[in-house]
């Protein structure tokens, strides 16, 4: 893969980007398709239940219906069966009438004449039951319709059409041209007929009921908006508050022990013969005044039990459906929608959210609790304004708007950036301060693999003296002891943040300011070389109390730009540096052991930082083999605050002998030196220049010598 795709791939703002788009155009897809429609209405079932019993039906509709303690009764009395005849019909509507019901709503269609019995005649029954519809003068019958097919029976004839008009908004029409009516001389005699077809959803449940209807070409409305229109439409308007199909607010619970008053149409039909008779009715009359009464049926064995979002604890009579709706319209419990560009912008906004908080988050827990808490509140406020103000808002795309987008930047990171932290984990793991693999794991961006130009200073331990040490003790004495060391000097450099870089037999080489970036690896590599020579004192001091062989560690410490990288074979690499500032700070190491000191750094280490914190002590002016420049060396003597009066003089006097020795006065030079070793005997340095002042005295250098010193070995 071309670096420039790989890195543009890695990039979080690339990822991010990626992320909402892909998924928020996924989300929608899935918001149009069978599996996101299925998710919307459930989440619309669950938003009802949650509502229920928070409004109120209105009270002044009542149902009075044929259960099967009807069916029953009336086989057990007087051995009649379904279908009843038709005179008691007549009766109950008779009964309500005269009790005062403002509408009388049948539920069934009454499309075949009623047939003759033993004591009565269908005919008869049918004219009995007509006379009691036009007298009551406000009943409304029900017819459902239907599409003619091709060598299909023609159905009822339909004549009662409303006179009423509509402006309902329309977003489906429903057109037909077959219906099952009433028999003529009821719909005659009816105030009117409506429809009662019902609009079932695609997993076939009842949520909503069109309003108008096209039938050869006139208009019908539904049964409980016609009855509505007739009865309260001009006081009380509501054409443009709602629109066709109309989805239903469901109060709760159907059947006798829900929301609606029940009554069993046996007892209003003996109530209704005890009236008449003189005695005291079951119910009474004033149950009924001005009340909206609907007559169905909740008895299984007819049939007219359908799905709707409170099945799961009720059957649902058909009946109460139209009830339903009915008290919608009076009590205006009309449910509005968000606009669909809201629904856009909200998704929209979450894709951007969730995509920015899965890309630049490094722990996947708080993206993870990010995205729950993201849905947790737009479900809780969606839901509130369902249950409070009866707003409904499409959850769907919004949800999948945050859904989506997390799952394709999570999985994204973990093919490319968490192969990254996988890769950083296992290249820096053993040898980088364990706070510095999760600052990069957590944003592999911050190191280049590929390689790339740094400033950084490097460091080279090793130990003088091993080779006595290694003849003195058994193999596995050996081993502990370099596991030891090496576990002491882990402790240290990871503590000032160096990364080890590799270990060389009893060698260490370290990085500062690599693979982090820190302005500070000068100050750091130096306060790491220099309490790690003091553990290295420590554990001489224990060696020789002992009895074992002594030693002392050398360090070198340069500073310097570098290159940085991945680099190696196919079949193994490492995470290291090349270059010249590498290479001198290897002879720095070394060349403690010319100058017998331990802990030597390069002028470019030596900054302000450094000088605040450590003595220094000038040691030289030195040119390595095979390079022109020179570059000044210096000792890290102590911390400041160890600072002793003796120990100031002799670096002091020190450094005015080395001023000496480039100025050529010889003589003085020496005298500057041997002043040191008097204070310091064992001071090798000084011991060292004096050797050298003795033989530019008897060979002097040439005139233009710069008092620069050329080492001629590595």
């Amino acid at each position: 893969m071309p670096s420039s795709i790989k890195k543009l791939l890695f990039a979080k703002p690339f990822r991010f980007a990626v992320s909402a788009l892909i998924g928020l155009i996924a989300a929608y897809l899935i918001s149009l398709s069978s599996l996101g429609k299925s998710v919307e209405l459930n989440t619309l079932d669950i938003q009802f239940r949650l509502a229920q019993n928070t409004r109120i039906p209105d009270t002044n509709i009542v149902i009075v219906t044929i259960d099967q303690n009807s069916l029953q009764y009336f086989k057990k009395t007087i051995k009649t069966g379904w279908p009843w005849p038709r005179d008691f019909y007549a009766l109950t509507t008779s009964y309500l009438a005269k009790s005062g019901a403002k509408a009388i709503v049948y539920d069934f269609q009454f499309s075949e004449p009623d047939q003759d019995r033993v004591n009565s005649s269908g005919a008869e029954n049918d004219r009995s039951f007509a006379d009691s519809i036009r007298s009551a003068g406000n009943v409304y019958l029900a017819t459902i319709l239907a599409k003619q097919e091709e060598e299909d029976q023609p159905g009822d004839s339909l004549v009662k059409f409303s006179a009423l008009t509509s402006k309902v908004k329309q977003t489906q029409l429903f057109e037909f041209n077959k219906s099952y009516s009433p028999l003529i001389q009821f719909q005659e005699a009816a105030k009117s007929v409506g429809v009662v077809n019902f609009a079932q959803d695609e997993d076939g449940v009842c949520r909503r009921i069109a309003v108008q209807y096209s039938y050869q070409g006139k208009n019908l409305f539904a049964l409980s908006y016609n009855i509505y229109k007739d009865l309260f439409g001009e006081q009380h308007p509501i054409d443009e508050k709602i629109k066709s199909p109309y989805l239903i607010y469901w109060y709760g619970k159907g059947g006798p022990d829900g929301v609606f008053k029940y009554y069993s149409i046996h007892a209003v039909i003996v109530s209704a013969l005890k009236e008449q008779s003189g005695a005291i009715p079951d119910i009474p009359l004033q149950a009924f005044k001005d009340k909206i009464v609907f007559i169905g049926s909740n008895a299984p064995s007819l049939f007219d039990l359908k799905n709707t979002p409170f099945t799961y604890l009720e059957p649902y009579p058909g009946v109460e459906i139209h009830a339903t709706a009915m008290s919608n319209f009076l009590n205006q419990d009309f449910i509005g929608e968000t606009s669909q560009w809201w629904i856009f912008i909200l998704s929209v906004i979450l894709a951007i959210f969730i995509s920015y908080i899965s890309n630049y988050n490094e722990n996947i827990v708080v993206s993870t609790a990010g995205l729950i808490a993201a849905i947790f509140v737009f479900l809780l406020i969606s839901t509130q304004l369902f249950v409070r103000e009866l707003v409904r808002v499409h959850v769907v795309f919004p949800l999948f708007s945050m859904v989506l987008p997390y799952i394709i930047s999570i999985g994204w990171n973990f093919a490319t950036e968490g192969r990254n932290k996988r890769q950083i984990q296992k290249i820096f793991g053993q040898f980088v301060n364990p706070y510095v693999v999760k600052q990069l794991s957590s944003d592999p961006e911050k190191v280049e693999l590929a390689g790339e130009e740094v400033e950084a200073s490097i460091m080279f331990s090793d130990i003088e003296g091993f080779t006595t040490i290694s003849e003195s003790k058994k193999p596995k004495e050996l081993v502990e002891f370099l596991n030891n060391y090496f576990s002491t000097a882990n402790d240290i450099f990871f503590k000032h943040d160096g990364t080890i870089d590799k270990f060389i037999g009893d060698a260490v080489m370290v990085q500062f300011g690599i693979p982090l970036k820190n302005p500070n690896h000068r100050l750091l590599a130096t306060r790491a070389a220099y309490e790690f020579s003091k553990v290295v004192q420590a554990m001489t001091r224990e060696a020789r109390s002992k009895g074992e062989p002594v030693f002392s560690t050398r360090i070198g410490i340069n500073t310097g730009n570098m290159v940085v990288g991945y680099i190696g074979g196919r079949s193994k690499k490492e995470y290291t540096v090349i270059g010249d500032t590498v290479n001198l700070a290897s002879r720095l190491e070394g060349v403690n052991k010319y100058y017998g000191t331990s802990l030597m750094i390069s002028e470019t280490t030596a900054n302000d930082q450094v000088r605040d914190e450590f003595l220094l002590r000038e040691m030289d002016i030195m040119r390595v083999k095979g390079k022109n420049l020179p570059i000044k060396i210096y000792e890290v003597v102590c911390k400041k605050e160890e600072i002793t009066e003796q120990l100031l003089k002799m670096v002091q006097t020190f450094e005015s002998g080395l001023t000496l020795y480039r100025e050529q006065q010889w003589k003085d030079a020496i005298s500057m030196f041997r002043t040191v070793l008097n204070s310091k005997p064992d001071d090798y340095a000084s011991e060292m220049y004096i050797e050298r002042c003795e033989e530019c005295r008897k060979n002097p250098p040439p005139k233009n010598w710069d008092g620069v010193y050329v080492m001629t070995t590595k």
